[in-house]
């Protein structure tokens, strides 16, 4: 049952749900995800808006006022932390922010795919190839959840899938792309991403090594 108090927007009620399954977690990580939405502000918020909003989250949701659904609060608690993360830090929010301009309402599945990666790599300058490795680790971390294979919070499959997205938008599709640049701009926000899921690519990985699957973690 609801507390009065936590009356949840779109993004957040995605998260109550439970994701119980693979594919109901297929359902709701095939856009990006808006954690501006989450906390109930406005993109354009100040800093310290952004603080008093994830901090009342936080109280909301914490496990100890919510005994009776526990481990739904754990898991949310953990995208909240996930979510200030990155909106606080004023370089990461800039990458998100700009991920979520160009990203917004496009669906996963109409752009990120096998040839997709390949072709967009190979197309890359050659000094940025070996860097662009990181593209490949992400995209299997995003394909194995989005099959079931391998259990990841839909939050950040989904924030997974933007950054990936943006990376293989076609170039009429961001006006201001530039070449080098760009890639430059690419990396920035993939490595936004990979900074802030570092624990749950570790976790990923030990998994692909030992074939334990694991619960969701939160990000070291």
């Amino acid at each position: 049952m609801q507390n009065s108090g936590n009356k949840l927007n779109p993004s957040a009620q995605n998260l109550q749900k439970g994701y119980k399954n693979p594919s109901e977690m297929s359902n709701y990580s095939e856009k990006f995800f808006n954690y501006y939405e989450l906390l109930g502000i406005d993109p354009a918020a100040a800093p310290e808006e952004i603080r008093q909003a994830y901090l009342k989250k936080i109280k909301e949701w914490h496990p100890d006022i919510n005994p009776e659904r526990i481990a739904e609060a754990e898991e949310i608690t953990k995208v909240l932390n996930q979510t200030y993360h990155i909106l606080g830090d004023p370089e990461r929010r800039k990458n998100y922010d700009r991920m979520l301009k160009y990203t917004r309402g496009k669906d996963f599945a109409e752009f990120i795919n096998d040839e997709a990666i390949r072709n967009k790599i190979n197309k890359a300058y050659p000094a940025l190839k070996k860097v662009l490795e990181n593209v490949r680790e992400l995209y299997a971390l995003f394909k194995d959840s989005v099959k079931g294979n391998y259990k990841l919070h839909p939050a950040n499959v989904a924030l997974i899938g933007g950054g990936l997205l943006y990376f293989l938008l076609p170039v009429d599709l961001i006006p201001d792309f530039i070449p080098i640049v760009g890639y430059l701009d690419d990396l920035a926000v993939l490595t936004t991403i990979m900074n802030s899921l570092k624990g749950e690519i570790n976790e990923y990985w030990a998994w692909k090594e030992t074939g334990i699957k694991s619960d969701f973690k939160k990000s070291s």
